[in-house]
């Protein structure tokens, strides 16, 4: 009988244990997502608007690449949907994160929970 009392004191110890660490598990991969708003606009005005889910450790041009059909021209995006930049006419493609624009590609971009990416095609 105490044989048996330690054999199931010793499976039930495991089995919290094996709880605990699922738990922190689950709680690191909450804290490694996070939400952000993508808003296309064309000649200022809006053609999409979606909620996504990001990786803390992706680029803002990981994240347009898995939501948006994404052409580029070297290092830049030129067209996203099907909506191109066109260099005759000076439209192009400019970001900004919350209202600014950041001083770099959206390559070297990393967004942060909450924040709210604004892609215009217009002319310069």
């Amino acid at each position: 009988m105490k044989k048996f009392l330690k054999v199931a004191m010793v499976l039930i110890v495991i089995f919290l244990l094996s709880a605990c660490g699922k738990t922190s598990d689950t709680k690191q991969a909450k804290e490694d997502k996070m939400k952000v708003t993508i808003i296309l606009k064309e000649d200022d005005k809006e053609f999409d608007k979606k909620e996504v889910d990001v990786k803390k450790d992706e680029s803002l041009q990981t994240v347009m690449e898995k939501n948006y059909k994404v052409d580029m021209d070297k290092d830049f995006i030129s067209g996203i949907d099907g909506h191109a930049q066109d260099a005759k006419t000076s439209k192009y493609w400019l970001y900004d994160v919350n209202g600014k624009q950041p001083e770099v590609g959206a390559v070297e971009y990393f967004l942060k929970d909450g924040d709210t990416v604004t892609w215009t095609l217009n002319k310069l």
